[in-house]
């Protein structure tokens, strides 16, 4: 009988070790689904996400000026192709700009409303100017506006920890003052030019009078 009753705990223990390892398989095997669809899931939005993108929008080449102010625009192997912008207007044409305050003054002086495009910092795949985080930062763009911008907003938050004095500005923000400087810049021309003519005139009174 105490062999029996031997024997009979021994198989008892047997099968609660091997019912612990299946368990254990099986809470493996669900961590490694999980980890799957996770995975999976990841895919898919980041094919969503590319997917919003519009397929009409062109990369700047080395011939190619800013709309607003003709200065060069820079491609996107270039150092300050980062800043680069470009609008899809109504009509379906391209217009590049050099920085993001040309990018929305445009539309100011052209009367228009695009869709307007940033690339995102790291990735520098263009991206709405709705759609992503835009950081001010202690960065040098080719209008001096220095402005970077995030498709995540998780990046956008790891560059400001890197980055101590960058912080989030609203796109209304950037709106205001890019009017405001363009404002400014078209009185300082409108004085310019008044200057010029009165100078031409006095020319020509001064003239008049030697005669």
């Amino acid at each position: 009988m105490k062999k029996f009753a031997h024997l009979f705990v021994a198989t008892g223990i047997v099968l609660a070790l091997a019912a612990c390892g299946d368990e254990e398989q099986a809470s493996k095997d669900q961590d490694t689904t999980a980890q799957v669809e996770e995975s999976d899931s990841t895919i898919v939005k980041q094919e969503e996400v590319a997917s919003l993108v519009d397929p009409r929008l062109q990369e700047p080449t080395e011939e190619s000026i800013c709309e607003m102010c003709n200065m060069k625009v820079y491609t996107k192997d270039h150092e300050l192709g980062v800043f680069s912008a470009q609008a899809i207007k109504a009509d379906g044409s391209i217009a590049f700009y050099d920085d993001i305050g040309c990018l929305l003054n445009a539309e100011v002086a052209n009367n228009e409303e695009n869709d307007k495009y940033v690339r995102d910092y790291n990735t520098l795949e263009w991206a709405l100017v709705d759609d992503v985080t835009i950081v001010k930062a202690e960065i040098k763009s080719p209008m001096n506006w220095g402005y970077i911008y995030f498709i995540n907003k998780e990046d956008a938050n790891k560059y400001i920890a890197e980055n101590p004095t960058a912080h989030v500005e609203e796109l209304q923000t950037i709106k205001d003052a890019a009017l405001k400087r363009r404002e400014e810049k078209l009185k300082k021309k409108a004085e310019e030019e008044a200057q010029q003519q009165q100078g031409h005139h006095t020319e020509e009174e001064h003239n008049e009078h030697d005669h």
